[in-house]
């Protein structure tokens, strides 16, 4: 269950576990309006986040141990988002704060996690330096330790050198001079360069002389004032036309898959795009991995990328998410849903079908990312998909529109953002009608309390209530109150547990969201105005008795009955 669960706020980790029974289907994901997720996650804000801290710690508590122990490695976090560090230091901190990975053999547990990453490409207050510095400062049983992986020193270039061509070191330092000097020592950059000239003959196997020979003035006299992105590119040229097109259109995913691929091997770009690819992979410019085809280094990718003009760029990736469109489960397939938004949102799309399409289609990623607790993802999809509305998108596209919007308010909250929340928040309530804000005017009463602003957030909640009929007083007395309850016990005092049960069903509409803003209104006026409590809830229970039975009714009791304590 533990690992279903984290498969559901996970759902890559399917891949690794199609063993793990499936908690929710994404087609009813797709089919929920902003409005339902509304209900559905605003009582959990930050619940999945907590809950994947959680399972992931009962999973490795699990698994973990001296006679078993386990490995995580994080590559290139220079490109993590500060969700995934929090995971990272909870994870690392729960070892050193407690014995939940302990064993009598073992007291540190069989845990090891290895990060990699730039430091010229991290900022030294930035999450990824915050979160390491947090550990190192933390006490307890997790040891910390910070690996520099420089540029390769002279004498071991000649090391390498010397092992490679079998021969002996000082044969070989004039070259490691030479290659040291033209390559400042980047690893990657040596082997580039020691390619590069092997496939020059510089340097060559010699039949005559029976080993390695090479020639100091040609080495010398080569040019790579270009760096390594330069050497690389001179590299990708030299392949055949097929192989490089179809390495620019595997540039735009970073990794391609083989279903992916199929999608695209229509016509519409390379023939053949799979032995191409295969092609690539014989080179050593991509490797393959099961399904996937990955560039060997990430310096490949970006190189790749440089070599498509900027005129044509725009237009590949708008083809290429094109392609991904035609499956007819592209909504409801998350992975190929991010995939196409992701190619389209790189580009300026002119059409209005295909902007309208986009849009809707970005509304489609964002609600997979939300199931997947990743709402800072969620609503940069959101936010590309407002991007790409009509002009006028309250009077031309009103239901896309607002579901956009709602839903970019809706995980704004849900990560922090409440100023960007707020901004879009004014923007539905100015537009939409009354009945379509309801969301948003509950949502904006939260946003007011999450910021101590209780009366405010009261003020807000009781003019909607005011609008559906039901009046309360802002400044009601005590003797106020208890008549007022006193005067609703006669109808209660035959109600019983089979009488609940026996309600009809509330069907006024109007009732229903009377309720839902009055259960919101009694959770506001408990932190601040205990004087209203009691009136709300008295005013829910003789409603239920009434109109019939909802969701709310349940509460409106419990809340009774506390009301009742209070007076």
């Amino acid at each position: 269950d533990c690992l279903s669960q984290l498969c559901h706020l996970l759902p890559n980790l399917r891949k690794l576990f199609p063993m793990a029974k499936d908690c929710v289907q994404h087609t009813e994901i797709q089919n929920t309006t902003s409005g339902e997720f509304f209900a559905n996650f605003m009582d959990s804000v930050g619940s999945g986040s907590n809950r994947i801290s959680h399972l992931f710690q009962l999973i490795f508590k699990a698994v973990c141990s001296a006679g078993r122990p386990v490995l995580i490695v994080f590559d290139d976090l220079q490109w993590s988002d500060a969700f995934t560090m929090s995971i990272v230091g909870d994870l690392i901190q729960s070892t050193g704060s407690s014995s939940a990975f302990s064993t009598e053999d073992s007291p540190k547990g069989g845990l090891l996690l290895l990060g990699s990453f730039r430091d010229n490409e991290v900022e030294e207050d930035g999450f990824v330096m915050n979160q390491i510095k947090k550990l190192e400062r933390s006490r307890g049983n997790s040891n910390v330790s910070r690996l520099f992986v420089g540029e390769l020193p002279e004498h071991e270039i000649n090391t390498m050198l010397s092992a490679k061509l079998c021969l002996p070191m000082r044969y070989t330092r004039m070259l490691a001079q030479l290659v040291h000097q033209k390559t400042r020592g980047n690893p990657l950059y040596c082997v580039e360069f020691l390619k590069a000239i092997i496939k020059e003959n510089v340097l060559s196997w010699s039949v005559k002389s029976r080993q390695f020979t090479w020639d100091d003035t040609c080495i010398d006299m080569q040019t790579m004032s270009e760096g390594v992105v330069g050497l690389l590119t001179r590299k990708l040229r030299q392949l055949p036309h097929d192989v490089i097109e179809s390495l620019k259109i595997a540039s735009c995913f970073g990794q391609i898959s083989l279903s992916t691929i199929e999608l695209l091997d229509l016509g519409w770009f390379v023939p053949n795009l799979l032995e191409a690819l295969k092609s690539a992979v014989q080179e050593g410019i991509l490797e393959k991995a099961g399904p996937l085809f990955a560039f060997s280094h990430d310096m490949l990718q970006e190189s790749t990328y440089q070599l498509i003009p900027k005129d044509e760029k725009d237009e590949l990736h708008k083809n290429i998410g094109k392609s991904l469109v035609q499956d007819p489960g592209v909504t409801d397939n998350a992975e190929l849903c991010a995939l196409a938004v992701d190619q389209t949102n790189m580009c300026k799309l002119t059409e209005p079908v295909d902007r309208a399409l986009f849009a809707r289609l970005n509304l489609a990623a964002g609600k997979h990312c939300i199931a997947a607790s990743s709402y800072e993802q969620a609503r940069g999809y959101f936010e590309a998909g407002i991007s790409l509305l009509h002009a006028k998108p309250w009077s031309k596209q009103y239901s896309l529109c607002l579901e956009l919007y709602e839903m970019s308010v809706i995980v704004s909250y849900m990560d922090g953002k409440v100023e960007a929340a707020s901004k879009r928040l004014d923007v539905i309530l100015a537009n939409s009608s009354f009945e379509d804000a309801l969301n948003s005017r509950a949502l904006r009463a939260k946003l007011l309390a999450s910021q101590q602003q209780y009366v405010e957030a009261i003020n807000e909640v009781l003019a909607v209530l005011s609008c559906f009929g039901e009046e309360f007083p802002r400044d009601a007395s005590f003797a106020y109150v208890s008549s007022e309850i006193n005067a609703a016990l006669p109808m209660l005092r035959n109600v019983t547990k089979e009488t609940i049960i026996g309600l009809k069903p509330m069907t006024d509409k109007t009732k229903l969201n009377a309720m839902k803003f009055m259960d919101l209104l009694i959770t506001l006026s408990f932190n601040c105005d205990s004087n209203i409590f009691p009136l709300v809830a008295c005013r829910m229970m003789k409603l239920s008795i009434e109109e019939g039975y909802c969701d709310d009714t349940i509460p409106g009791i419990a809340h009774m009955s506390h009301g009742r304590l209070l007076v």
